[in-house]
């Protein structure tokens, strides 16, 4: 009943993320973007600056890609394959997603000069045209997701959605994201962390 509720989750997600990914590509977005961008800009702190800047390098390719096949392999050993397999896949799939929008949807970069600190450098860099959806957020999500659906305890629950929070605002607080980009990639996260939970092994 779960994995139903689920997977009929993800399809209502799916069918809103089709709806604001169009809303970002014809700019409807672009308004509240800068609204909110110029919020985040009003708030300087050393302090963040440090912390936003270590959940940048959590949210990248080469950390959570680490990361979510450490916690695969563990799931799978641990006799739980199917969803092993259906992360991965859900993985590859959205990280295809998100090139193909980066390439094709025609939403305003941010401005070099809303960049706060330098960000951390990837070493895995795919060119693209365009920002939306943000890859940090869509990666970040989709690991968290699954530690926080895997776990019990409500304790490290609640931590990971206070970090899974964090590196999401991070990325319009350094300026690297509008805030539309990074409702993108955590919505196309949701939905594969909810695709992939939707079938019980």
């Amino acid at each position: 009943m779960k994995g139903t509720r689920n997977l009929s989750l993800s399809c209502l997600l799916g069918a809103i993320f089709v709806l604001f990914s169009a809303a970002a590509g014809t700019g409807w977005l672009y308004g509240p973007d800068v609204f909110l961008m110029l919020g985040a800009q009003s708030l300087p702190s050393d302090f963040l600056d440090v912390a936003f800047g270590f959940l940048a390098a959590f949210g990248s390719l080469e950390v959570t890609g680490a990361l979510l096949l450490t916690l695969t392999a563990g799931l799978f050993l641990g006799g739980r394959r199917g969803l092993a397999g259906r992360l991965l896949l859900a993985f590859l799939a959205t990280g295809l997603l998100e090139y193909l929008l980066k390439q094709f949807l025609p939403v305003l970069p941010v401005p070099t000069g809303f960049a706060r600190t330098q960000d951390f450098a990837p070493l895995i860099v795919a060119d693209h045209s365009y920002p939306y959806p943000s890859g940090h957020a869509l990666r970040a999500t989709i690991l968290l997701g699954t530690v926080y659906l895997l776990s019990k305890n409500g304790l490290l629950r609640a931590g990971v959605v206070l970090v899974l929070l964090g590196l999401l605002a991070s990325r319009v607080y350094l300026g690297t994201h509008w805030t539309s980009d990074v409702v993108g990639g955590a919505l196309l996260g949701i939905i594969a962390v909810l695709w992939a939970f939707g079938k019980e092994d």
